[in-house]
C-alpha cells in the first residue's frame, strides 16, 4: 500500500471513529488501522456471490444437541 492509500485509509478510519463516537489511543492507532485495512479486505471477499457449494456441510440443531446432554 502506497503512502497515498495509507493516508486515505487513515482519514476514512478517523471519520468512522468520529461517527461511532470512539477514540483510539495514539499509541494503538497504527495497529488498529492495520486491522481496519485487513477487515476491509476480508469483507470484500465475504460480500461476493457464492454458490450452494460454499455453504457449511453441517447444520446444528439445538434440540438434538440438548438430547445428548
Amino acid at each position: 500500500m502506497n503512502s497515498e492509500d495509507r493516508d486515505a485509509l487513515e482519514r476514512e478510519f478517523d471519520l468512522v471513529m468520529v461517527r461511532a463516537g470512539v477514540s483510539v489511543p495514539p499509541e494503538r492507532k497504527a495497529g488498529v488501522i492495520a486491522c481496519y485495512a485487513d477487515f476491509k479486505r476480508m469483507t470484500a471477499v465475504l460480500r461476493q456471490p457464492r454458490t450452494a457449494a460454499a455453504e457449511p456441510s453441517n447444520i446444528y440443531s439445538l434440540p438434538v444437541i440438548l438430547r445428548s446432554a
